[in-house]
This record gives C-alpha cells, structure tokens and sequence, in this order.
C-alpha cells in the first residue's frame, strides 16, 4: 500500500508546479524558493519515516481489532461511510488536541511555522506528528472497523487535506456549509487573533461548528506562528519546539511543573520565563541566480531518488534502506539549510 501510495507523489508535485506558475505569472511571490525547498525537504523527510509509523499504525489498529473491538461491521459500505465519518471525528480532536497540548504541539507546529501558504505547504509535516496519532485512530478498530480500511481512508483524507493549502481558491460559501474549504483551512493557518485554534476539521465543517471552532475567513490572513522562530532549517523546523520543552522542564525543579510543561497549551509560560532556541542570523550575501538553479537540480534528482526510493524500499536490506536515506536527506537538508542561511535571490 505504501508502495503504491509513493506512485502518488509526483502527482501531488505536478499539482505543486501548475500553481508556482500561476503565482509565477501573477508575479504575488506566493511561493519563495528556499521556503518551497524547505518544505519538499521535510515533506521526504516524512515520507521516508512514514515507511515506519504507518507499519506501526497498522500493527496496533489490527492489535486492537483482533482483541478489543465490540462489534462487527458486515456491510463494506457501512464500513466506508461511518468509517470516514469516524475518521473525520477522531481527526478533529486529534487535531484540536495537538494545538492545545504542548507536547502534541511540538509534532504538529511543523507544519503552521511556514510564513509562506501554497500547495507546498501539504508537504510540510513532520514524522512525529504521524507518531502521535497512533494512540487516537487506536480507538476505532474497538467499533468493529477494519484496520485495511481505516489505513486507506486515512490516505483519501490526506489527498483531501493537500488541496485545502492554497490562496487562489476563493470563499466559497454554499460549500461551507458542509465541507472543509481551502478557505477555512487558510484561517486556520493564520496567526491573527481571530483565527488562533480555529477550524480544525478535516473533511467536515460540522465538528467545528457543533464544538465551537468555527471561524470564516474575514480579514487578511497573516500566516505562521507567534512565537519566535525563524524558518531555517528542515532539522529545526521538525525539532525546535521539542528543543524548547527539553529546555523548559530542565530548567524546572518541581516533577508537577514538568508535567505541565507538558500538558499545558503552547501559549503557557512558567514564570513568564523566555528560552531563546532560534539562530535568526544570515551567515553570508549571495545573490547570484545560479546557486538558485544549481541547489534547485539538486533538490529535483534527490526528490527524484526519494520517490524511487519509496517505490522499492521493500526490495531493498535494511542497511541499504538506512544508507541511501542517508545520503538523499542528508543532501536535500544541506542544501536547503545553505540556500536559508545564505541571501539566495527570493527568486520564484
């Protein structure tokens, strides 16, 4: 199933490339190079650690429905539709919990930390937030739904996910009344007052609606995050926040002010105490073009070599999975790292 679902990607960046030319012509710089390269880079990152945690994923849904489930669900539509139903549900918690609990919150910050919002932006998610989600889909194989299937909605949930991150669908309001649109999910991304911890439904709008985290898009939305960090780097953009609780329950005494570091929400400060864990300096000017287009190249055949790679890793040993991974994230990561550390043109 991984193998196939891997055929999908170059899809999803032909998807990626039709709307960096549209900005392209439209001349908005909805889409800056080393932003764009960062998250291809995390998004490998994440396929290649996806081979992982959808294997655990799938042992603990099938763990569960062999010992625990309650009932069966004979009828193979019925499994689709509750199914997607339920998925849906347990999404949007999974997803409200994850912005109100902080250690949640270090696996999913990953993917709002990007001032920038295209298409691109669906590649930005880091492993752990695929980790974390284990223990919430852990609970439906307990009503009698199919670990095969559940996994498979998971993906078509996904795909649907991808498509909400774009500027260029406007409101669109009839279908607002049922669905998650790329409208709702944009003010969900926005760091404005109005739209913090707002709209983290999925698929359907009406989990928002009925739990009170509904929010339309009003006013301009300004994308990332509040706290300070500064977009740099494939490694901290995946580790920063868990850096930051490390340093935070190291700089406690008491075991209950560790826990809340925590349990409590991102916002909460112990003492109202600052630890400073970004390095927002540029370490050299260049503004030459051609290290743009050579650095670009190299992202384009180590994606290339990333996506073969998740088509065979199975007919691959594990040494050569590990080392080739290696070499294809290590290249990917050193070269975004160089092209944000470094006054590249902001080029689309």
């Amino acid at each position: 199933m991984l193998n196939t679902a891997a055929l999908f990607i170059p899809v999803f960046l032909l998807i990626v490339l039709v709307e960096w030319y549209i900005s392209y012509r439209k001349q908005d710089k909805r889409f800056v190079f080393k932003n764009t390269a960062m998250n291809v880079t995390i998004g490998a990152i994440d396929q290649l650690c996806s081979i992982f945690y959808f294997a655990l994923l799938y042992i603990v849904l099938q763990y569960v429905y062999n010992h625990f489930r309650l009932i069966e669900i004979s009828n193979l539509w019925y499994q689709w539709i509750f199914g997607y139903l339920a998925v849906d549900f347990i999404s949007y918690w999974y997803h409200r919990c994850s912005h109100r609990i902080n250690f949640l919150w270090a696996g999913h910050i990953t993917h709002h930390s990007s001032e920038h919002f295209n298409l691109s932006n669906g590649f930005r998610t880091s492993p752990f937030q695929g980790l974390n989600r284990i223990i919430f889909w852990a609970a439906l194989p307990v009503f009698g739904f199919s670990p095969v299937i559940l996994v498979l909605i998971l993906k078509i949930s996904g795909i649907y996910d991808f498509l909400q991150h774009t500027q260029y669908v406007p409101r669109i309001r009839w279908l607002e009344k049922v669905f998650i649109t790329p409208s709702i999910h944009r003010a969900h991304h926005g760091k404005n007052d109005i739209y913090i911890d707002k709209n983290y439904g999925s698929t359907f709008v009406i989990w928002d609606k009925l739990f009170g985290t509904f929010q339309e898009e009003t006013e301009p939305v300004h994308f990332g995050i509040k706290s300070n960090y500064f977009d740099n780097n494939p490694i901290n953009a995946i580790g920063s926040h868990y850096l930051y609780l490390w340093k935070t329950i190291n700089s406690t005494t008491q075991v209950k002010d560790k826990l809340k570091v925590l349990l409590m929400p991102p916002e909460w400060k112990m003492n109202d105490q600052v630890i400073e864990i970004n390095d927002r300096k540029v370490k050299k000017t260049i503004s030459s073009s051609t290290f743009k287009n050579v650095f670009g190249l190299v992202l384009l055949f180590c994606s290339a070599g990333m996506i073969t790679l998740l088509v065979y890793w199975d007919l691959l040993a594990s040494w050569e999975l590990i080392l080739l991974s290696a070499i294809g994230i290590g290249t990917m990561v050193a070269a975004t790292v160089y092209l944000n550390q470094n006054n590249v043109l902001d080029a689309k």
